[in-house]
């Protein structure tokens, strides 16, 4: 037997699941300009958290090829491809910086990656239920 969430809390869970949406793409575009626009210092996060050398033209390479992915997961397309990646870009941010939570006070800003992994998981959980995307008619979700 499907249910229909009610319309009031299915827009209120849309609006939640876009503002998820948009601040973690913000984080990501943010993380993108870095690598076209400060090459040297992805090539420092590049070699010291992931053990890789690149180059400063593959790393504005990737920046740009982020920043097209980064516009397609804004626009809510092909959420079961693009917010799965999008958790395990994450994922693999957050864990390679395992070293940095052993000493939490002189690595305090690291902390703030945990909060954001549970927003990426959350929005790849409710992925059907993220309706503000860009297509004609936001569609009803039956649950």
């Amino acid at each position: 037997m499907k249910q229909t969430l009610h319309p009031k809390v299915q827009q209120q869970l849309g609006i939640s699941l876009l503002a998820l949406r948009l601040s973690i793409a913000l984080v990501f575009i943010m993380w993108a300009l870095d690598k076209v626009l400060v090459p040297e210092h992805a090539m420092k996060v590049f070699s010291g958290f992931y053990g890789l050398d690149i180059s400063s033209g593959f790393s504005v390479a990737l920046g740009l090829a982020q920043l097209v992915f980064i516009g397609v997961f804004l626009a809510g397309l092909w959420k079961n491809l693009t917010y799965l990646a999008i958790l395990v870009l994450h994922s693999g941010s957050t864990f390679s910086s395992f070293a940095k939570y052993l000493d939490p006070f002189n690595n305090l800003l690291f902390f703030a990656a945990w909060p954001m992994l549970a927003a990426c998981f959350a929005l790849y959980l409710l992925r059907e239920h993220d309706i503000y995307v860009l297509r004609k008619q936001p569609q009803a979700v039956s649950i």
